[in-house]
């Protein structure tokens, strides 16, 4: 059995990539087993998840100034493992690489999920031992390998999700809308995305401010949480959107959610290819996101593109032109469900071609 231990570079919490390394690991069910290393302590629910699917889990803080510790206690769980898989969004995975060097793993693969970083001066430094080291290349999009390989190649293994658990279902539009206090001709606009810097609340709220002068009924749904979150908080109360915004944090069953939105708006600063994204196609909506994001994330034609150069007002108004011309519910879920299969974003079909990457790599080394 081919042992694969993954290295999580972002805290494990309800974020993109995070997502992206569960869904994976729960529908892989043969050939191989997992390990798995958090730079964050985890939830209770998800080491026991860990345990109950035979995942050896790990915690190592991973900070610049200990790097030494770190790579140190990577080398002691890598010995004995066949690749290491590494998903972060730039050259600091050299640290990751290293470690699995020193250990012996023949198969080191890095993940980019992004297409910029926070580190812009370590990343440019760390590049060409990082290249050096990494012998498999793996992106969610095109955008993002080409950011963080160059003209390397590199392989696209799709953001994939589980269609079904997105469906849009009328049930759960109805409890929904009933348990927020939400009526049901009322418009709800959504958003889901961690409270960081680079999703852009300050914008969002600025657009549904703007979005509401013509629409004074309508109301935000945001889920998530993070470290900006209470000064969104405050920002909606200095406009007088208090009663117009729902802060409903982290949820475990978003799909429901969704079903309960009329629109979701993205206007994020930077991004790969939000996992997100996809599971809101999939439930049908229809989106409104900045021109950051990877046109390949419009897999059924329910995303629009808009420039964050263009004024909160400007969006206000193409909000009001998608709502006008889009029908959110059951059959533009299904119609998207399929688009979204043969776009090969199904969680089973993205599984089995990363195994298949895993196979074409241990055979090549």
């Amino acid at each position: 059995m081919t042992r694969v231990l993954i290295i999580n570079t972002v805290p494990t919490e309800r974020n993109g990539i995070t997502n992206v390394i569960l869904n994976l690991l729960n529908h892989i069910t043969t050939g191989y087993r997992f390990g798995y290393v958090s730079i964050s302590k985890v939830d209770s629910s998800i080491k026991q998840w860990f345990s109950q699917n035979g995942i050896d889990y790990h915690h190592i803080e991973r900070q610049i100034s200990t790097t030494h510790k770190y790579i140190h206690s990577l080398v002691k769980i890598l010995n004995g493992y066949d690749i290491v898989h590494v998903h972060g969004n730039s050259a600091t995975m050299v640290l990751e690489m290293i470690a699995a060097k020193i250990a012996g793993v023949k198969v080191r693969i890095a993940h980019s999920h992004n297409t910029t970083c926070s580190m812009k001066v370590i990343d440019r430094l760390a590049r060409p031992l990082f290249y050096r080291l990494c012998n498999g290349r793996m992106a969610c999009g095109v955008e993002a390998g080409r950011w963080l390989f160059g003209n390397r190649d590199f392989k696209v293994l799709n953001n994939g999700i589980d269609t079904d658990r997105f469906r849009f279902s009328p049930d759960d539009r109805t409890e929904i809308r009933q348990n927020l206090g939400v009526d049901k001709e009322a418009l709800l606009i959504g958003h889901v995305g961690n409270f960081v810097e680079q999703k852009n609340h300050r914008f969002l709220i600025d657009i549904f401010h703007c979005f509401k002068k013509g629409h004074p009924s309508s109301k935000l749904l945001l889920l998530g949480d993070g470290p900006l979150k209470e000064e969104i908080i405050a920002k909606t109360e200095s406009m007088g959107l208090a009663d117009s915004v729902i802060f409903a944090g982290s949820v475990d069953n978003p799909g429901k959610y969704l079903s309960a939105m009329d629109l979701v708006i993205m206007p994020s600063l930077h991004e790969g290819l939000p996992l997100t994204l996809v599971e809101e196609q999939a439930n049908g909506l229809p989106i409104l996101a900045a021109d950051t994001i990877t046109k390949d994330s419009d897999m059924t034609g329910l995303v629009r593109f808009a420039s964050l150069a263009e004024s909160s007002d400007k969006w206000s108004q193409k909000m009001a032109e998608i709502l006008k011309s889009s029908r959110h519910g059951e059959s533009a879920s299904t119609n998207a469900i399929s688009c979204i299969k043969k776009a090969k974003y199904d969680i089973t079909v993205v599984c089995n071609d990363l195994m298949e990457f895993y196979k074409a790599r241990v055979d090549h080394v």
